[in-house]
């Protein structure tokens, strides 16, 4: 009996655990928010959509990113390279990694509407609740900010850890490959 209630206590702490770094690994996700706004604002203005703003955000930021995690530790192998071959190789990589970044950001969009949904079911809560009528929204709410990005990051890490525990392998495959 005290066995079966050491296991739910460690799973319930393993929850616990899983809430509080979906909490903390949204804070960064939020400055970034914070920080892509104006210029989510300007592809808007541009008559694009959201969805289609934010995917070029999205494609943008992951593209920069995936070429800080690719190339910063190959720097040393540049030295066995002559001129041309050290060009084609860049080239070659660049564009592999613009056909990879298609797919992790068709998967950030996904989960990136999911927090946009999250979002505005909070905002027309709050709504609701001060029976304000919808005003276009040009302030961000850190508060439903943070409650959306860590929900979604805590049912996506949880889908992570127990569905497909091997996509993490997998995306740092198709990185490195």
């Amino acid at each position: 009996m005290s066995s079966i209630l050491l296991t739910i206590l460690n799973y319930v702490w393993v929850f616990i655990k899983l809430l509080l770094f979906s909490a903390v690994a949204s804070l960064p996700f939020i400055g970034i928010t914070y920080l892509l706004k104006t210029q989510f604002l300007k592809l808007r203005t541009k008559k694009l959509s959201y969805a289609l703003s934010l995917y070029i955000l999205i494609y943008i930021i992951s593209f920069i990113g995936l070429v800080f995690i690719y190339f910063i530790p190959i720097l040393d192998k540049f030295s066995t390279f002559t001129f041309l071959n050290g060009i084609g190789f860049v080239v070659f990589q660049l564009i592999r990694l613009l056909l990879i970044n298609l797919l992790l950001s068709a998967m950030m969009f996904i989960i990136a509407m999911f927090i946009s949904l999250l979002y505005d079911s909070f905002i027309e809560k709050k709504d609701k609740k001060k029976k304000v009528v919808k005003v276009k929204i040009e302030k961000l709410s850190f508060l439903n900010l943070w409650k959306s990005f860590s929900m979604v990051f805590f049912v996506m890490f949880l889908f992570i850890l127990i569905v497909f525990p091997s996509l993490i392998a997998m995306i740092m495959y198709l990185i490195f490959m």
